[in-house]
């Protein structure tokens, strides 16, 4: 089986990029996969997190990238508001998830992360995340879908903003129903 390694990316801070970098490896992880995490977001959410909680699939520093590319499975957490960042993850990924909010000011931070992706030279599967959003069927949520189809950005799916998967730091990721969704878009997940 070819290796899948999934960049998380937003060049916006607060996104939720950790948060789906963990779910989806904690997914990956539930399927049976060998999965890791490497957080190379210098804040190191997804580290800090792994302190405080027991996961079925380790989180790696940069430092240890050798260790963490030995997984079958691999899901990059980058750091926000770099090019640099975005353009390193894409070239190393077969998968891009960009994870974006609803709202116009979340869009419109879209582009420059878009722009970074499409500079790294990547050709693999990519598409939007909408995260924290009020919900799939919220007019803010369904004006995204439109403006992003319209865009033909692809929409991977939606993540609604709740207490369930916002309180989760620090501890095993239980709702996936989601992120299992986003790897079957993907194609990782059968």
């Amino acid at each position: 089986m070819e290796k899948v390694v999934i960049a998380v990316v937003s060049r916006k801070g607060g996104s939720g990029k950790t948060t789906t970098a963990l779910h989806l490896a904690q997914t990956l992880a539930k399927a049976g996969h060998d999965v890791a995490v490497l957080d190379t977001d210098p804040e190191a959410s997804a580290i800090q997190w792994a302190d405080g909680a027991e996961l079925a699939f380790p989180v790696y520093k940069p430092v240890e990238r050798r260790r963490a590319e030995a997984h079958q499975y691999l899901i990059i957490d980058t750091q926000p508001n770099s090019s640099k960042a975005v353009g390193e993850a894409a070239r190393k990924a077969t998968h891009v998830i960009v994870v974006a909010g609803a709202n116009a000011l979340e869009l419109d931070r879209l582009v420059p992360t878009l722009d970074s992706l499409e500079a790294s030279g990547f050709e693999g599967t990519y598409g939007v995340l909408l995260a924290r959003v009020p919900g799939a069927k919220s007019e803010t949520t369904q004006a995204a879908i439109r403006a992003l189809e319209e865009a033909e950005i692809p929409v991977l799916g939606v993540v609604p903003s709740n207490a369930v998967i916002s309180d989760s730091f620090q501890q095993s990721p239980k709702r996936l129903k989601e992120h299992k969704e986003v790897l079957t878009r993907l194609q990782v997940l059968q």
